[in-house]
């Protein structure tokens, strides 16, 4: 099942770009065939697919998880010789000096809005069909991904062009949504829709489900006050605790076991993408290949490109002995190193050691220069497990989670803590802690508890899955000092729009201090 699901997605987010999308270069279908596709109920797979196709560029690397991650402490990337400098591209992330016209602005900007386009179709043409269960439920799972995409829009640019589905003469420029606007508009959709999306239970985590609006609305009101100027804990509180007395879902006592080759399911797994290595899906989530030196090839993995890697700032705050997040050596043996954290000499399957390609050791060292560094500077991160024994090493075997069961207590620890409910919080960071011990180790309980406490901890468990900077601006934090980075002010919390974004709709206006 997930491999015919990968394999619809990958054929038809290409049919579906003639309907869905403006402002692309299209290869246009015949106007015939087009007309059977959306009018014809025995097609309704092919109208909602599209839209899930879509969260696929939520986790490539490149796009949507480089403006969370590389403007955040937990991802650098210095340029090692002529390697990784690509025109200051990545630099300019990691100082927060980028502008409108840098590449990433538009290419996740035209992401998320053809996400929101591909959802509008689906919700038009399946509400033509003839009405039943099937086609409320494809609706209703349509309008949750739409008030997704429009909430990735709002956190990251803080406003929101949109039409109704129904309003589809693309002639006139799109009404653009104020950020607190388009906060209530995706409050107002997900309380609406919720009472009719099925569970997990019935349609598995790759399917928006009633926990997936649970969370979604848990976020949207923990960000309230950044997207609306006024605080909703309480409102943060409620879906939590919907979520967490639901009995559906529970914190895995086995940290590494969510992000391990060919997992599907998970009791963590709130909402996911549906990832697989049995066809070639191209270099967008290749979370080993992309951070691995260019000697650590194992198995059918030759191709490593020796990029992104994390901030001493970051590391340092971790309990490197006890916490099982740091470090995990049970893919050693198939792939020669480590998940979490790789730092130190490096080794081959066969436990040789490695080297540079002049000829040095290779050990991964903590100390980075942005501009100019030898191949091994830098600490690694694998988070997810590669299948060393894949034919299609570019594609991933990793399920993505994007909404999880551990960010539910850390959302609640948070929001308990900001409303005056500090034991509360606590005893939600400790549940948390609890189960993250290493192997033979103890995870110290916290005796308090503050919101640096709180951030770290969101630090530990999430890390490197796209959530950081919306983090570090909630907390305050995205214009602080850390490695290889100044202190930047308050304007860069939100992305500029792209140019060409501004220049072609009359009613999006450009963000302050761009």
């Amino acid at each position: 099942m997930k491999r015919n699901k990968i394999i619809i997605y990958s054929t038809i987010i290409t049919l579906m770009g003639t309907i869905a999308c403006t402002n692309l270069t299209e290869t246009v279908l015949d106007e015939q065939l087009g007309s059977n596709l959306v009018n014809n109920p025995q097609n309704i797979e092919a109208l909602i697919n599209p839209p899930y196709a879509s969260l696929r560029r939520t986790i490539e690397w490149y796009d949507y998880w480089a403006l969370q991650e590389v403007t955040s402490d937990e991802v650098i990337i210095p340029t090692r010789g002529t390697d990784w400098y690509d025109n200051g591209d990545w630099m300019q992330l990691h100082l927060q000096t980028w502008t409108a016209d840098h590449g990433r602005m538009k290419n996740v900007w035209d992401a998320l809005n053809q996400g929101v386009s591909r959802a509008n179709t689906a919700i038009y043409y399946i509400g033509k069909f003839p009405q039943n269960a099937k086609t409320e439920q494809y609706i209703n799972e349509a309008r949750f991904l739409r008030a997704y995409f429009m909430y990735l829009i709002n956190d990251l640019y803080g406003q929101v062009p949109f039409r109704e589905a129904n309003e589809i003469d693309f002639s006139v420029s799109p009404k653009v949504l104020a950020r607190k606007e388009a906060a209530d508009y995706i409050i107002t959709e997900l309380k609406e829709i919720m009472p009719k999306l099925k569970t997990k239970a019935e349609v598995g985590s790759d399917h928006v489900t009633v926990g997936a609006a649970q969370a979604l609305l848990a976020k949207v009101y923990i960000n309230y006050k950044v997207y609306g100027e006024q605080d909703k804990w309480t409102d943060a509180i409620t879906y939590c605790d919907q979520l967490i007395n639901s009995g559906v879902y529970s914190v895995a006592t086995d940290y590494w076991s969510m992000f391990q080759k060919n997992v599907t399911e998970n009791s963590e797994f709130i909402f996911r993408v549906p990832m697989d290595d049995m066809v070639d899906m191209g270099s967008g989530s290749v979370w080993s290949n992309f951070t691995l030196h260019y000697s650590q090839s194992f198995g059918n993995i030759n191709s490593l490109w020796n990029g992104p890697s994390t901030t001493s700032t970051f590391v340092n705050t971790f309990d490197k002995v006890n916490d099982t997040r740091f470090y995990d050596g049970r893919i050693k043996s198939e792939c020669g190193f480590n998940q979490g954290f790789l730092v130190g000499q490096q080794y081959s399957v066969d436990g040789t050691a490695l080297k540079q390609r002049n000829g040095d050791p290779l050990v991964f060292i903590p100390e980075v220069n942005l501009v100019s560094s030898p191949e091994n500077a830098g600490i690694r991160v694998i988070k997810f497990a590669p299948n060393s024994n894949t034919l299609f090493q570019f594609s991933s075997p990793n399920d993505v989670p994007i909404m999880r069961y551990s960010d539910i207590y850390l959302i609640r620890a948070e929001a308990r803590f900001r409303s005056g409910k500090t034991a509360e919080a606590l005893a939600d960071i400790n549940f948390i802690r609890g189960k993250r011990s290493a192997q033979g180790k103890t995870l110290p309980l916290l005796t308090s508890v503050s919101l640096d406490d709180i951030l770290k901890e969101r630090g530990y468990e999430l890390y490197w899955e796209g959530l950081r900077r919306q983090d570090l601006v909630r907390f305050g934090k995205f214009g602080d000092t850390w490695q290889e980075k100044p202190a930047t002010n308050a304007a860069k919390s939100i992305f500029p729009l792209p140019t060409s974004a501004v220049d072609v709709n009359e009613n999006l206006k450009q963000n302050p201090g761009y």
